[in-house]
């Protein structure tokens, strides 16, 4: 969240330093602090990269308000659960993952994590879970009604959330996507995903017809976002157009939560305008792709990238990867969207992804971002170095994390990325 307003503070930064001091569980819960958040994201102080981010931004406020307070029941959801199967059946989905991003922006992640810590977790899984696991653990996130996992990309959302549904008294549904392939793995996932959806609308009194109809606007509006995040892309991918992946990354929480909403279908519809009207050439930057996801917190890595002549244009988790949706068959579809992400299997599904992306983006290096904890992505890391530096596209693998800002070596780092981006410009 890089609003800059005041004196330069972003409007994160301001919010920490009026309410840190005051941090509490009945705060996080006043309508007095939500009045203020909604002031404040609204204040022309605090200007936007896009006209698109003011759109995310106050529907995030929005969510995040009506979670805390109560105004529906919140689900919470790990990465790969749509968005449009919660928003369809009249609940609120809260991706704590995307929170715990959310507290490394603020520099907080360390409180929560040395809290997990203090509780038993280890410091071996997955800094984004050990969080939120800290977080909750001080009550300060919005309480759940409910959870839901997919068994992708990784274990973590799994246990985590079956650990927390026993501290928050309240359902945990475990989708599960086996690993037969074809129709039957599809129709298993949909039998799970109307079974939840039929749970969750009981919560939210929206049953039968009601539940269909809201589905269905829930996949048509989807579809209309996936339209223009479609044309964005392509316009990525042909052009040097003016965005920059260490924008992009950020928007991973609009494709995980907002999908299915009006929010964003205007926001991939403003940011593709935006982007037409506003975008020029890079003037031959080197073009890299990133993999995984990116550190939250303050750091020097994009800034040397950009300072060494390159440009992020194409990012991992950010990439539209499914087809537009049935309305009249919400549970397949939203199987078919689920079942078909390239994390879902064996990782040669992953490489092939990276492989196809690489090629249409036109990619001349490669950086990929190993997050401590996560198994699933570091664990194919050397295999992905290997196929694309046989395809004549170098890889950089930084080791660091995510969320936790004391495991960031960041001065060995700066010096292998420099020497990279050397050898990029050396190849010309």
């Amino acid at each position: 969240m890089r609003d800059e307003g005041e004196n330069g503070k972003t409007l994160l930064e301001a919010l920490k330093s009026r309410f840190l001091h005051r941090l509490s569980p009945q705060l996080m819960r006043s309508r007095m602090l939500w009045e203020t958040v909604e002031i404040l994201s609204r204040s022309p102080l605090y200007k936007t990269r896009w006209k698109a981010d003011r759109i995310s931004l106050n529907a995030f406020v929005r969510m995040t308000r009506d979670a805390y307070l109560g105004r529906r029941p919140v689900v919470w959801c790990n990465l790969l659960v749509p968005s449009e199967l919660v928003h369809g059946s009249g609940c609120l989905p809260f991706y704590p993952e995307m929170a715990s991003a959310v507290i490394a922006s603020a520099g907080l992640a360390s409180r929560f994590l040395d809290r997990a810590g203090e509780a038993g977790f280890s410091p071996d899984a997955c800094s984004y879970h050990r969080c939120l696991l800290g977080a909750a653990l001080e009550d300060l996130l919005p309480r759940p009604h409910a959870f839901i996992s997919v068994n992708y990309p990784c274990d973590s959302a799994v246990l985590s959330f079956r650990y927390l549904s026993h501290l928050y008294r309240v359902p945990h549904f475990a989708l599960e996507v086996p690993l037969i392939r074809g129709e039957k793995r599809v129709e298993f996932v949909a039998a799970e995903m109307e079974r939840v959806a039929h749970s969750l609308a009981s919560l939210a009194g929206r049953e039968g017809r009601e539940l269909r109809k809201g589905l269905a606007e829930a996949i048509e509006l989807s579809n209309q976002a996936l339209k223009y995040h479609a044309e964005l892309e392509r316009l990525r991918r042909e052009t040097d157009c003016l965005l920059d992946g260490k924008d992009v990354m950020g928007y991973v929480s609009v494709l995980a939560a907002c999908m299915g909403t009006r929010e964003g279908a205007r926001f991939y519809q403003t940011l593709l305008e935006e982007v037409t009207e506003r975008g020029r050439p890079g003037e031959g930057a080197k073009r890299i792709m990133w993999m995984h996801l990116k550190p939250w917190y303050k750091h020097s890595i994009f800034d040397t990238i950009t300072a060494h002549g390159a440009r992020i244009v194409c990012e991992e988790y950010t990439h539209p990867y499914w087809k537009a949706m049935d309305p009249r068959h919400p549970f397949v579809s939203l199987a078919q969207k689920t079942a078909g992400h390239f994390l879902v299997g064996e990782a040669e599904r992953r490489i092939a992804h990276l492989q196809a992306m690489a090629v249409a983006y036109r990619v001349q290096g490669a950086i990929h971002f190993n997050h401590w904890g996560c198994r699933q992505s570091c664990g194919a890391a050397q295999t992905i170095r290997m196929r694309f530096q046989q395809r004549g596209i170098p890889v950089l693998v930084i080791e660091g994390d995510c969320v936790d800002e004391r495991e960031l070596q960041e001065g060995q780092i700066l010096t292998r990325l420099e020497a990279f981006l050397e050898s990029l410009r050396e190849r010309e």
